[in-house]
């Protein structure tokens, strides 16, 4: 992660050394370096964030029930804690909390509660942690199963229609804007992660642990901004008072290129409508990936960043922290401030609510090393279904029933590549871009394109018991013809490790030969029946000299990056 500052507050390492979600910590709050010196294996699980002390909640207004979640409700400055911490941050506690911020709120406080049960589950605190399961969510418990997800690289998500809309960005503090992202419909992601027709919203999560919740349909509840069909046309609104490029108490940034040809009262016209869609890129530009800057905040907006579209259009009103307001669009309470609910640097969308059964997965790697490979993680409520075991679901898949055969997306794009064995079953079949951390990068060699990034897979159901090892032919098929002069490579314990391989014709398909306990290709070396291979299909970069279009490009720092640096 390209952090601007070491922040001492803010555990990023997980006790295995990679990079994970960590919480949402305040500047000079010290609740949660309580908590994981108390328990180091929770740092950068699902536990290391808001949601392991603070609940939402809901109001009435004017006869509907506002539902916030638990970031929106204690920043909520009128029923929670406030950003002006006006308020009683005890409404905003769970049970766990309230139970800790009574025994001293410290790290002997965390150490006091283990035996209590907080959320009336039958499960100790201690217990639930252990699990890593919520100890202040009942519905959240030991027993329950680690839910079903989609990974999503930007490859794939470039890949994928796009749609481009121009909007406002109405903020309540910082600035208002209006720009023209790109990407894609979030109702048509979803529909593609397998949703369920059950799904009732999602709660999307950035790296430091901030989240807004979205119903799948419009609600008209007050901080709600829905996933499935189109928000109202909006007009341009433009008035020289507002400019802050003419005016040093302005408000509104006109300068993007987008702006110019508009005027005031324009209907802005979007090919295919307004929708909210997770971006990727502003003004034709990625967008810059997010780092923590000096006051542990987020800077930055990348790799993706789910743009809503105002519910009800209105003008970009005044800041509410500024003292002029007497101006042409003062700040406004009721006006809709869309720009608040735009996570940045999104990397997980839980779609709500988890089925009965299931417990939120253990987030550990999805966090900034989630924001520095580009990906995107999609779980919750979407058909888990694996017909054939192998760990990639039908909704990518197919409806598959062969245990010796796996049809998956290579994380560079959307066309299936397929892998085939002889004997075993295959199990575990998972997409990576190779440089993933996962990996070792000991070995890899230079001047290489990775063209289908890396895949790992184990086969299970060998003969544990054979002298030399079950030998397994590993059958690959790729989206496209395979050079004549590609090479494979293993990745085990001690590098890449050059394989030589059969049916090299300039086909698609390639074959592989695997042997149990083979230190050079099986990767835990050891005759147990099972068999490990990470894998990588490369090709040598043309000696013209020209830069490659390969997306996976082993000559550059990371091997995957198009132009997310930029």
């Amino acid at each position: 992660m390209k952090k601007s500052v070491f922040i001492a507050a803010l555990l990023l390492i997980a006790f295995a050394g990679t990079s994970a979600l960590a919480a949402y910590h305040h500047q000079g709050e010290s609740d949660s370096d309580n908590f994981t010196a108390v328990y180091p294996a929770a740092s950068g699980t699902k536990l290391d964030q808001c949601a392991l002390c603070h609940c939402g909640g809901s109001y009435d207004d004017d006869g509907k029930t506002v539902t916030l979640g638990s970031c929106q409700w204690c920043h909520d400055s009128e029923h929670g804690y406030g950003y002006d911490e006006s308020g009683n941050i005890w409404n905003t506690l769970n049970q766990y909390g309230k139970d800790y911020f009574t025994a001293g709120r410290n790290q002997a406080a965390v150490t006091a509660i283990e035996s209590t049960d907080s959320d009336g589950d039958t499960y100790t605190n201690l217990e639930e942690v252990t699990a890593v399961t919520y100890p202040g969510n009942a519905d959240d418990d030991p027993t329950k199963t680690p839910a079903s997800f989609r990974v999503y690289s930007l490859d794939q998500i470039e890949a994928m229609d796009q749609h481009t809309q121009f909007l406002l960005m109405n903020t309540s503090r910082s600035g208002d804007f209006y720009a023209e992202y790109t990407g894609v419909i979030m109702e048509t992601l979803l529909e593609d992660s397998g949703v369920l027709t059950s799904a009732t919203g999602i709660t999307v999560f950035a790296p430091d642990g901030w989240s807004n919740y979205h119903p799948m349909e419009a609600d008209d509840q007050e901080n709600h901004y829905h996933v499935k069909g189109e928000y109202p046309e909006a007009q341009f609104q433009y008035d020289a008072e507002a400019d802050e490029a003419l005016n040093a108490d302005g408000w509104c940034d006109y300068s993007a290129p987008s702006c110019k040809g508009r005027n005031h009262g324009d209907a802005i016209a979007v090919d295919g409508g307004l929708h909210m869609i997770l971006a990727y890129q502003r003004e034709g530009s990625y967008l810059d990936t997010g780092v923590l800057n000096n006051d542990n905040k987020l800077d930055g907006s990348g790799p993706f960043r789910v743009v809503p579209p105002q519910v009800t259009p209105c003008p970009p009103d005044q800041s509410s922290r500024s003292e002029v307001q007497e101006v042409v669009w003062p700040y406004d309470y009721d006006w809709d401030h869309n720009a608040g609910a735009s996570s940045r640097s999104a990397t997980i969308i839980r779609v709500e609510p988890l089925p009965d059964g299931i417990t939120d997965i253990d987030i550990l790697e999805a966090g900034w090393n989630y924001v520095d490979q580009g990906k995107i993680i999609i779980y919750g409520a979407i058909d888990g279904t694996d017909s054939n075991g192998n760990g990639i679901l039908d909704s990518e898949e197919g409806d598959s029933a062969d245990p010796k055969k796996a049809q998956f997306r290579p994380m560079t794009g959307l066309a299936n590549m397929t892998a085939e064995v002889n004997a075993g079953e295959l199990k575990k079949v998972e997409a990576l871009y190779c440089d993933d951390p996962s990996l070792s990068q000991t070995n890899k060699p230079s001047r290489m394109n990775y063209p289908y990034g890396a895949f790992k897979l184990e086969v299970h159901g060998l003969n544990a018991a054979s002298a030399d090892g079950d030998i397994v032919t590993l059958t690959l098929t790729f989206p496209n013809k395979i050079p004549t002069n590609a090479r494979f490579y293993k990745i085990v314990a001690g590098g890449w490790v050059s394989l030589p391989f059969d049916d090299n014709d300039g086909d698609e398909t390639i074959v592989v030969t695997l042997q149990d306990g083979d230190p050079d290709t099986d990767a835990d070396g050891t005759i147990n029946g099972v068999i490990v291979d990470p894998g990588v299909l490369a090709t040598p970069i043309a000696s013209s000299g020209s830069k490659s279009t390969s997306s996976d490009d082993g000559d550059s720092s990371s091997c995957f990056i198009k132009a997310l640096l930029q």
